[in-house]
């Protein structure tokens, strides 16, 4: 089967940069408003399962791995030698390690490493279903593909996604760096489809964008874990879907662990939840969806948690 390149540059090369507590600052977490809703939830109790390149061992990460890490591509080994999968499961679920800077939007999530890319970050489609069979099967809650190609899968991974749907899994997809049309399987109506916005919230000139985009998030210089126990600086929407990835791991698991919350049970409860934390400003003035911003960028300032107060911190 044909190797299709499903990360782009944007993708694939990051600036290596010495850790600062400064320079480590996620400016994506600060414009959401992640930590208010960290009050109230970290995502305990939701599994996500990243379809990439693999995770690589770090001290960030190592606590949010559930069970083996798998691999469905040709590479020999089942871990990240190429960096894409680790910045997105950083971006996810890190956990805060000797003060850093570095935490995931979701960090008390999990991680379920399926290598679906091999180690020159290339693929096909029938890794991509395997790896989606093994999350189905394995209790993923959240399955984020950080990949997305112009070209159209077969009908056979759309049925996938859609078993996936069925079961109430939520799948979260990158919407593609071409600057043009939302790239598959983002495209299909069960999917999440994630655009990417810079620090001013304007829509990334690289990001895909379309009718078919759900949400936007950060997407530009997000500063997230890389190799060897270190940091890397990526842009794209592949860093923009885990963003979105981490915050529905953050409403499954406050929908399930409160009395009171609406339940999300599937996709569609997923967009409504998705849709009363969007920040209006995004839909550019429009009554629902803008047709290139979805339903805008997460901000959590202002959320109403039916009067709830945080539980005790401890």
């Amino acid at each position: 089967m044909e190797l299709l390149d499903f990360l782009t540059p944007e993708d694939l090369y990051p600036e290596l940069m010495a850790m600062s507590i400064e320079r480590a600052q996620n400016w994506g977490l600060m414009m959401s408003h992640i930590s208010e809703a960290q009050k109230f939830t970290k995502g305990a109790g939701i599994l996500v399962a990243t379809l990439d390149t693999g995770t690589a061992v770090h001290p960030c990460l190592d606590a949010a791995i559930f069970g083996e890490r798998v691999n469905f591509s040709d590479s020999t080994s089942v871990m990240d030698m190429q960096g894409h999968g680790t910045h997105v499961a950083g971006i996810i679920a890190a956990r805060e390690f000797q003060d850093n800077g570095v935490i995931g939007v979701a960090p008390e999530a999990r991680i379920m490493s399926v290598k679906v890319l091999n180690d020159k970050a290339k693929g096909n489609y029938g890794w991509i279903e395997q790896g989606l069979q093994y999350a189905i099967a394995n209790g993923a809650d959240i399955i984020n593909m950080s990949l997305g190609s112009p070209s159209p899968p077969p009908d056979s991974l759309y049925q996938q996604i859609r078993a996936a749907a069925e079961k109430g899994i939520i799948v979260v997809c990158a919407a593609g760096n071409d600057a043009a049309a939302v790239n598959y399987p983002a495209r299909y109506e069960e999917v999440v489809a994630v655009a990417a916005v810079d620090q001013n919230g304007d829509i990334a000139n690289f990001s895909s964008r379309d009718g078919n985009v759900d949400v936007t998030a950060p997407g530009v210089s997000i500063y997230s874990t890389s190799l060897n126990n270190g940091y890397a600086v990526l842009n794209g929407t592949s860093q923009a879907a885990p963003f979105i990835s981490g915050v529905c791991a953050l409403l499954l698991s406050h929908s399930r662990s409160t009395a009171g919350v609406d339940p999300i049970k599937n996709y569609l409860d997923m967009l409504v939840a998705l849709d009363k934390v969007c920040d209006p400003k995004g839909r550019a003035g429009f009554a629902g969806r803008d047709g290139n911003i979805g339903f805008g960028i997460p901000d959590f300032a202002n959320v109403n948690w039916q009067g709830q107060t945080p539980p005790p911190q401890g």
